[in-house]
């Protein structure tokens, strides 16, 4: 037995191996994991370094890790961008610029700390952190648009409303209000103050939902950015409320910064953070995209509850509250008519299938009516005429004719019943069948058609009852036409074993063919993600695989002692 080629014209599969990378600038998997062991191991060893200097050696040493951090982050996004395809590329080369803004504010306040006697706040590295807001912001939408469609926009857009709410809510008892309360200083530097935690808080919230409604590989590095940013948000969020309550001084305090910085980067050489956007239905809601928004809103409840039991709630944060819980029905509004649209578009598609189903079986019962009854005719013909024919030459090629024809009408029975399977509303439950009676007489009728093979039964077929159903003939049949039709022995031969246990049953069909290689042995039946496209041998052996595997049994392919190949189909014994 051998099998027909089927074309199957895909790309091989990129493999990537553990120790390496297949794309220059990326990490591989080991490397990754080595990665944040040396990144871990370096930020308590700044911790620890930090409280052995003094002041000096401190303001230098944690000056010189953030400005380079930052500015490693940078150079690894803009890697990213240059080995990512559009228009994730555009998204991280803005994050990337954003970032690399971020490094040189940092830059220019180390040299006014180090160099020119203090920094002015307002001064010219705030230019530098505000841009970046702008490009870390503009770079993860581009990100969030490349994967998704206006309506699923629509609804990134309500849970990052959500979320940047509930994190302002709980930021404003802990940092801003605190700020704005008690800050000695006035003006822009305030105000400037409590922007820059608001932003981060806004810029986190966005990086946080854009890496929930991520799908495929590609969520995790987007996941640790968004970690990143909320490592950025704690860190910037404390230094405002200790700048503007004089409580700040350079310690290891600022190692907060440099883990940002670091996971950052890190997020930015994850061997799939270059991975394109997957083709996916955004329709269907994951269950993360849809509980996630809750974590931050429950937390925002907790903490507007504990401020109004401790009489610490002030009118803004009450706004912020009730603005909380606003995002949170406009967010649930969009998601119950979200769902009702999907609904509605669902019981369409459900009636237009089953319409177009009916259509199908209808047109599939006339063209094999009329292919048979015209085949049929052909046959009785040739046969008519190979009798009077006394050529050789031309007994030869109308036998090649009949043989064709014969097959024709094989596949409107393998048609017929994949037909009764459509049918049956698939229903198929298991029922009584006779293995002796089923085998016998599809050998009787298998012998008939192919009167130049020989089929043996070695030992005897035992009386044994399986669980089966109406068209288990349907697999002998295919089985023994395939053993024959690929065979390009001179004389075909093909062998049946049966036995029974007491639990199941076993046919063994053994043919003297040319033999089934290893590894075409799965995807000879049709297996796997493309089913009748892979490279098989037809319809045939799929429907076997198929009957088999709904009568809970099951069905491979081993070397035979003959040559050839050799099919093992097992069957459960019935159960009443």
């Amino acid at each position: 037995m051998s099998a027909e080629s089927h074309a199957d014209v895909s790309d091989p599969p990129t493999v990537e191996s553990e120790g390496g990378s297949s794309a220059p600038f990326q990490l591989g998997p080991r490397q990754f994991r080595l990665a944040w062991i040396v990144a871990g191991l370096f930020v308590l060893g700044s911790v620890g370094l930090m409280r052995l200097m003094g002041p000096r050696g401190t303001l230098l040493f944690s000056n010189v890790i953030l400005v380079a951090s930052a500015a490693a982050a940078a150079v690894a996004l803009g890697l990213l961008a240059r080995r990512s395809e559009p228009p994730d590329a555009l998204g991280w080369g803005i994050v990337a610029v954003g970032t690399g803004l971020f490094a040189t504010g940092e830059f220019a306040w180390m040299c006014y700390e180090l160099w020119l006697s203090g920094v002015p706040f307002p001064g010219v590295p705030d230019l530098f952190y505000l841009a970046d807001y702008l490009f870390l912001g503009a770079g993860l939408l581009v990100l969030a648009a490349s994967q998704h469609r206006l309506g699923s926009i629509l609804r990134i857009t309500l849970d990052g409303f959500l979320v940047a709410a509930a994190l302002l809510a709980i930021s404003w008892q802990f940092v801003l209000a605190p700020i704005l309360a008690h800050g000695d200083a006035g003006g822009a530097t305030l105000w400037l103050s409590a922007a820059y935690p608001s932003l981060d808080i806004v810029l986190a919230a966005v990086a946080f939902v854009v890496a929930v409604h991520a799908r495929g590989s590609r969520r995790v590095p987007i996941t640790l950015f968004a970690a990143g940013n909320l490592v950025w948000a704690f860190a910037d969020s404390a230094f405002a409320y200790l700048s503007i309550t004089g409580g700040y001084i350079y310690s290891e305090f600022d190692v907060i910064w440099l883990a940002g910085n670091l996971i950052v980067a890190l997020a930015a050489l994850h061997p799939s953070a270059a991975t394109p956007p997957p083709e996916v239905d955004r329709r269907r809601y994951a269950f993360r995209e849809t509980v996630a928004p809750y974590v931050p809103f429950l937390l925002a409840m907790a903490v507007m509850g504990y401020a109004a039991l401790t009489g610490t709630l002030d009118p803004v944060g009450l706004a912020l509250g009730a603005l909380v819980l606003l995002a949170l029905v406009a967010r649930q509004t969009y998601v119950f008519f979200d769902a009702a649209a999907l609904s509605r578009r669902l019981e369409r598609n459900e009636e237009t299938l089953s319409r177009r189903n009916e259509e199908l079986l209808l047109l599939n019962r006339i063209v094999r009516h009329d292919i048979r009854n015209d085949m049929a005719v052909v046959l009785g013909w040739g046969e008519e005429l190979n009798d009077r024919l006394d050529g050789e030459d031309e007994r030869a090629m109308l036998e090649r004719m009949l043989g064709t024809t014969r097959h024709t009408i094989e596949l409107t029975e393998t048609l017929q019943a994949f037909t009764e399977l459509w049918d049956d509303d698939g229903d198929h439950g298991a029922e009584p069948v006779s293995l002796e009676a089923t085998l016998a007489e599809t050998l009787e009728r298998r012998r008939e058609a192919y009167a130049d093979a020989e089929f043996v039964v070695d030992g005897s077929i035992p009386t044994a009852t399986v669980s089966a159903g109406p068209l288990l003939s349907t697999v002998f049949r295919n089985l023994l036409n395939n053993a024959v039709q690929h065979n390009d022995a001179a004389e075909p031969r093909v062998v049946i074993t049966a036995d029974a246990g007491p639990e199941t049953a076993t046919v063994r069909i053994v043919d003297n063919g040319p033999g089934v290689p290893l590894d075409r042995r799965d995807t000879l039946f049709g297996r796997g993600e493309k089913g009748l496209e892979s490279e098989g041998s037809g319809v045939g052996l799929y429907l076997v695989d198929t009957l088999v595997s709904q009568y809970g049994g099951d069905v491979w392919i081993e070397s035979s002692e003959l040559g050839g190949a050799a099919v093992v189909v097992e069957l459960q014994r019935y159960r009443a």
